[in-house]
């Protein structure tokens, strides 16, 4: 055991680290949101090549984000990819922003549900992107499987 005076010393040394960690998570989560802002402003501005640097930046920590900021920046990245010309990683964003906005579209504006939608149509093979790739999916070896047919397959 350790004399008094060193226990008030021991406290005082934790009550600062607690301090200072509390003060640099939250400065980190205060320099998430600067950053996802600056990206957006980008993507705002048609300024798509900034905005690519700015979601790969904060691509590291996307799990970290709340599911709505999470949402949005799947949604930046996988329409800054589109517009940039790179379609595989644009669907590949956009789906992640569909599944993590759900079928609310959480976090994402109302215009921004319709446009994910729309291009998700557009880039998925066979035009299988839209609502029906929900209800129906493929197996991996390419039979059609219905969700309310239990298991059964259809060809």
């Amino acid at each position: 055991m350790y004399p008094p005076r060193m226990n008030r010393v021991m406290t005082r040394r934790s009550i600062g680290l607690a301090s200072i960690l509390a003060v640099l998570l939250l400065g980190g989560c205060a320099a998430l949101k600067d950053d996802m802002q600056q990206a957006e402003s980008a993507f705002d501005a048609a300024q798509y090549d900034d905005s690519l640097v700015w979601l790969q930046d904060l691509e590291p920590d996307a799990t970290d984000m709340d599911v709505d900021m999470r949402a949005r920046f799947y949604y930046l990245r996988g329409m800054t990819a589109y517009r940039l010309g790179n379609r595989a990683d644009a669907l590949h964003y956009l789906a992640l922003a569909r599944e993590v906005a759900g079928e609310r579209n959480d976090g994402l504006r109302p215009e921004w549900g319709t446009a994910m939608t729309r291009t998700i149509t557009e880039l998925a093979p066979d035009g299988a992107g839209g609502e029906e790739s929900r209800v129906n999916a493929r197996t991996s070896g390419g039979e059609q499987r219905n969700a309310d047919s239990s298991g059964s397959r259809n060809r």
